[in-house]
């Protein structure tokens, strides 16, 4: 059951993921990457902190969730992949940029989910 769970939580953050690619077709800055790892980053932090308390009693629900959708929405490759495509095509100040606007914004996404969580429950 437990892979059923994560299977249907993967879809949908697959799909999510997909549509997000769209917004690249006019920029050369990876723009659906960014979203979906930084929206991700967030929703980690925020639904971490919330699974503790409200999942308890459904993990199967919060393995849908953390490793299905968001495992799917979110991509270390694709931005690692990004970066080096950007590197060949010598777009260093967008690549450099990308780079650390991802970390930075990723990291502290993530922390004002923590702490929303936290507030939340």
């Amino acid at each position: 059951m437990q892979y059923l769970y994560i299977f249907i939580g993967g879809a949908v953050g697959a799909l999510l993921r997909y549509l997000l690619t769209f917004l690249n077709h006019s920029s050369e800055f990876p723009i659906g990457t960014f979203v979906a790892n930084i929206v991700g980053a967030f929703l980690m932090g925020l639904i971490g902190v919330i699974a503790i308390k409200y999942f308890k009693n459904n993990p199967l629900f919060k393995q849908s969730i953390t490793t299905g959708f968001l495992g799917a929405l979110t991509t270390f490759s694709t931005f690692q992949f990004e970066l080096v495509s950007l590197l060949e095509q010598q777009a260093y100040i967008i690549m450099f940029f990308y780079a650390f606007s991802s970390y930075i914004l990723g990291i502290m996404m993530c922390y004002i989910g923590v702490k929303l969580g936290a507030y939340l429950s």
